[in-house]
């Protein structure tokens, strides 16, 4: 076993997997964020005075229909009938499943009443509606 003398010289620190390593982790959080961003659909909110933000939205589905009255689970389309279907699932699965509903501002009322529907046979009940502060 060679002991280390004070004659050699102190071996160079490396920085390239350091740099290595924060290459990755910019890449992963690019990723993520890019996914995250493209878990809304875009939609144009209505309008509302009082507007609030709840304090803690704990665990929620996003669930948006756009003006022609289709439906987004998350950021995946859907059907009204796989909806109750999907859910029911979640909520078997996160017993204090709450949804988050984003409606187009010219979204006809009925599918939105139709997704209403749709949570209560699911057995939720507690529905944040999306607007924005004018």
């Amino acid at each position: 076993m060679a002991m280390w003398t004070p004659d050699e010289q102190d071996p160079e620190f490396e920085l390239t997997p350091m740099i290595d390593v924060v290459f990755l982790l910019i890449a992963f959080f690019m990723t993520l964020i890019s996914f995250i961003s493209s878990e809304l659909v875009e939609l144009e909110l209505p309008e509302a005075e009082k507007a609030t933000i709840p304090e803690e939205p704990g665990e929620r589905q996003y669930i948006s229909i756009n003006a022609s009255g289709e439906l987004y689970f998350g950021a995946s389309p859907i059907t009204e009938e796989a909806l109750t279907l999907r859910l029911s699932q979640l909520k078997t699965d996160i017993p204090t499943l709450k949804v988050f509903l984003r409606a187009d501002a010219h979204t006809p009322h009925r599918y939105v009443n139709n997704v209403m529907e749709a949570t209560a046979k699911a057995g939720i009940f507690d529905l944040i509606f999306a607007s924005s502060k004018d």
